[in-house]
């Protein structure tokens, strides 16, 4: 379903969200690389009945502002974060709970550590900040390199291979749905979004920023859902982010790949729901 997109000011660029359903509690989506907020599409009509969602296109991607010179960092998106909450109102008026996926679990992570009692609450969905990177794979985002790779992965074709391994579940997932997403994975900008945030990975990384060292500190409980098919983060992720979050709970679904939002969404709408409101025994 379409949903009324509003725009921002955050860190001096304007940034697209929405704002939907009850008043409260609140709930925060963050997604994931070469995404934008609509990656949660299927999802927002369902939590929208139990909760405010606010979807935010996070800097660099969707509609929101693509800067390339900026020094990207866990703090700059930390900071944005934050201030977003704030200036939506979210922030310091009741709970507030957020579900981050695959790159926005990282930043959602960083939000947490570095403003302590932002978040009631928390769900990891196949989230990064688990891998480590090598160091030498910042020479993707060498000039000579990126030039060659940008037509080849914005193009149709290879695009549309690389949603495919992002997505165990295709069946699931209606044809406009699936033209949205791909879509928003082929945009030029937000390629050289990824290119910068490749240049600036040390500071992008929960390890080498210390922040890591500092998870235990986390003591809201977390909900960690992860596909068992999922080829782009290994599910065995999950099992380390969860002997590293001292309060958190995994639940693995069965035949789903990186994308559980858009694979499975009632029934991840539902464990984040009932996780937030019931607290189920979870496996």
């Amino acid at each position: 379903m379409p949903f009324r997109s509003r725009y921002i000011t955050l860190g001096g660029h304007r940034h697209r969200y929405i704002d939907t359903g009850g008043r409260a509690p609140a709930m925060l989506l963050l997604h994931g690389i070469s995404s934008s907020l609509d990656y949660f599409g299927p999802s927002i009509p369902l939590l929208a009945r139990s909760f405010r969602v606010l979807g935010l296109d996070l800097l660099g991607f969707g509609e929101s502002d693509k800067p390339r010179s900026i020094p990207y960092s866990l703090y700059l998106y930390a900071d944005l974060i934050h201030e977003f909450l704030r200036k939506t109102g979210a922030a310091g008026v009741g709970e507030v709970y957020a579900t981050g996926h695959s790159m926005g679990g990282k930043y959602l992570l960083a939000t947490a550590l570095l403003y302590p009692g932002a978040f009631t609450k928390m769900v990891l969905s196949n989230t990064d900040g688990f891998i480590v990177l090598p160091a030498f794979a910042r020479m993707l985002s060498l000039f000579g390199v990126r030039h060659l790779l940008k037509p080849l992965v914005t193009g149709e074709r290879v695009a549309a291979k690389m949603l495919k391994v992002a997505i165990h579940n295709r069946q699931a997932i209606e044809s406009d749905t699936w033209r949205k997403v791909l879509d928003i994975a082929r945009d030029h900008e937000a390629f050289e979004t990824v290119m910068s945030l490749n240049r600036h990975m040390l500071k992008l990384d929960l390890k080498r920023t210390g922040l890591r060292s500092r998870l235990a500190e986390l003591k809201q409980p977390v909900l960690i859902i992860w596909g068992d098919r999922d080829k782009y983060l290994s599910p065995r992720f999950a099992h380390v982010a969860k002997r590293e979050l001292p309060n958190a709970k995994l639940l693995v679904f069965s035949e789903c790949g990186h994308s559980p939002m858009l694979e499975y969404p009632e029934r991840f709408s539902k464990a984040i729901t009932e996780f937030v409101f019931q607290e189920p025994t979870l496996a």
